[in-house]
């Protein structure tokens, strides 16, 4: 039998393969080596020198030699057909064998020398991993690759090169300490769901040619590590995404996601670079101080949502659109013409920036102990806006916001400034819970469906031009400053109203005064009715510079003093046209009744 191996060793020496002759052969050798190796056993005779069987051995090795050189020459098999042992040069421990067209690798061992060469010369290759132990090495595929391994094991290469048209994991956990890279076009990579590709902390990733991940395992790039995207490649995911590390798209290249994207930790950075693309069509989360950056040219879509904790978003001239988009203590910066489109949005605490950009939200907005500044911007929001828990909401620099409806509560503050920006409410609006609303340097602020400022909140302007159809302070106060107000009717109850420095209210209707309401008119300041009512409530007209007038309607009621009702002051009371009725009131200022058709009438 050692023989017999000995002739083994030779023939894949010289031919590397087994010939029909060379088959044929073993047999014959075989059995006159068993038959010699039992007469020697059972028969004391001493065996001849030179022996039958040696002497067929030396004739069958003539015979042997001879055919194999014939059929190195002209093979008369089929290699597809046989396994055929390749242990020579293995740089793994392990072995492997080819099947046709297929590589079989079986990985016992894999230390820092390990090349693992899944392909060999065929066309697909397998490799077993179940039993590997150890780390380091190379993994290279230029085929169609299998690997297989032990669910819940994590296998630990240096390196892994595909150039491989499809690789699929099967219960392979494969971490990757060095490099991973993909060269070849349209590359996919197919995992089950006990499968994983992780990048270790301080290898890299390049994907320099498109490629897919498919399947229901999980792509995941630890703190520390890196992967870019280049040469305008495109990138899809299937599998769950985890990013913990800095995440680089460039030239041109866009990447896909259709299923989770979490963004998480410090060292999570993600640059979209100018032309390039971030698409995800699932759930999207960055949080724990991630930060996401898009550069110019740049666009991004959520359509699965988007949600940004304790981390920062900035896009630069930059499209942007979002399904849901929902932010806490997070830090967003839209800016240079960027647009930013979204469906519905919620912040509670941090801050959000824009600069020369529009946003628009299709749906409501809510704004929860967060602070915005908008800044020659556009926001559009096409549904109710909620701001509340001392919320900040800055319109300023020739911005113009426009909202279906806000709703203000909670000590929130709305602030509007600056000539060339404009504020506008389609639907009611209101201002409660000690809520303020302040305009400033010119700005203009339409109230198209009115508004209410009551519990205890404050509208306060100052150089503002504003206009409401119907405005009403309840258990509440407004502070006029060279402001100019327009309303069809004006309503205060239990409310305090200040006019200064000019100021002109113009009521085109009603005006009310109403329970313990003040209203106070200084500095040249005028406020201008066509009807009004009192009672228990008093107007003061500080200066002579300062006039109430009611502009009324010949052989009309235009004004009613009743129930403890008081006009005081050194200013002038006007009435031009129409009747007006004083029950336990006192009118304490200059009274002008005047007439330009003569047809004043006062009872």
């Amino acid at each position: 039998f050692f023989f017999v191996d000995t002739m083994l060793h030779t023939m894949q020496q010289r031919a590397g393969w087994l010939s029909k002759e060379a088959r044929g052969l073993l047999l014959v050798i075989l059995v006159v080596e068993l038959a010699a190796a039992m007469w020697l056993a059972f028969d004391d005779t001493p065996a001849p020198a030179t022996s039958t069987s040696s002497a067929l051995v030396a004739n069958l090795m003539d015979i042997f030699q001879a055919s194999s050189t014939a059929d190195a020459e002209e093979p008369d098999y089929d290699p597809k057909m046989w396994l055929q042992a390749n242990t020579s040069n293995l740089t793994f421990g392990g072995s492997q064998t080819t099947s046709g067209s297929l590589t079989i690798s079986v990985v016992t061992t894999i230390t820092s020398t390990t090349v693992i060469s899944i392909c060999g010369s065929t066309s697909s290759g397998s490799v077993d991993l179940t039993g590997a132990s150890g780390s380091g090495g190379a993994l290279d595929c230029s085929c169609s690759c299998d690997l297989t391994g032990t669910a819940g094991t994590t296998y630990s290469l240096s390196t892994y090169t595909n150039a491989g048209s499809a690789s699929a994991f099967t219960s392979t956990y494969l971490s990757i300490s060095s490099s991973f890279t993909n060269t070849i076009a349209n590359a996919v990579f197919n995992f089950d769901g006990n499968s994983a590709l992780s990048l270790a902390s301080g290898s890299t990733a390049s994907f320099t040619a498109s490629s897919s991940f498919t399947g229901a395992g999980i792509f995941e790039a630890l703190a520390g590590s890196t992967v870019t995207f280049g040469s305008s490649s495109t990138t899809a995911f299937a599998i769950a995404s985890t990013i913990a590390s800095t995440f680089l798209v460039t030239s041109s290249s866009v990447t896909t996601f259709s299923n989770t994207v979490d963004v998480s930790g410090s060292s999570a950075a993600v640059s979209i670079g100018s032309s390039c693309q971030f698409i995800s069509t699932s759930t999207t989360t960055i949080s724990s101080s991630a930060s996401f950056i898009a550069s110019p040219g740049s666009s991004c879509q959520f359509s699965g949502g988007l949600s940004v904790a304790s981390s920062t978003f900035s896009m630069t001239q930059t499209t942007v659109s979002v399904s849901t988009w929902t932010l806490s203590s997070s830090t967003i910066s839209i800016s240079s013409s960027s647009a930013v489109t979204v469906a519905s949005m919620s912040q509670a605490s941090g801050t959000f920036t824009a600069s020369s950009s529009t946003m628009t939200v299709s749906s409501t907005a809510t704004v929860a102990a967060a602070t915005w500044s908008l800044a020659s911007s556009t926001i559009t929001i096409s549904s109710t806006m909620y701001t509340s828990s001392a919320s900040t909401i800055s319109v300023t620099s020739g911005s113009t916001m426009m909202v279906e409806r806000v709703e203000m509560s909670s000590s929130s503050v709305m602030y509007v400034s600056d000539s060339s920006t404009t504020w506008n409410s389609n639907g009611r609006a209101r201002c409660r819970g000690k809520s303020k609303f302040r305009g400033r340097s010119g700005c203009t602020c339409n109230f198209n469906s009115g508004v209410d400022v009551d519990e205890d909140s404050e509208m306060d302007l100052q150089s503002t031009t504003l206009t409401s159809t119907s405005t009403v302070f309840s258990s509440s106060t407004c502070t006029l400053s060279s402001s100019t107000v327009t309303s069809t009717t004006l309503n205060g109850t239990n409310a305090s109203t200040t006019l200064s420095s000019s100021t002109t209210i113009t009521v085109s209707s009603t005006f009310y005064s109403f329970s313990s309401s003040t209203t106070t008119l200084s500095g040249g300041s005028t406020l201008s009715v066509t009807q009004m009512q009192m009672s228990l409530s008093t107007i003061t007209i500080s200066d002579s510079s300062s006039t109430l007038a009611v502009e009324g309607t010949a052989n009309t009621q235009v004004a009613v003093f009743g129930a403890s009702s008081a006009i005081t002051g050194n200013g002038r009371l006007g009435f031009r046209r129409g009747r007006f009725s004083v029950t336990s009131s006192s009118l304490l200022v200059a009274l002008i009744l005047s007439s330009a058709s003569s047809a004043f009438d006062h009872q």
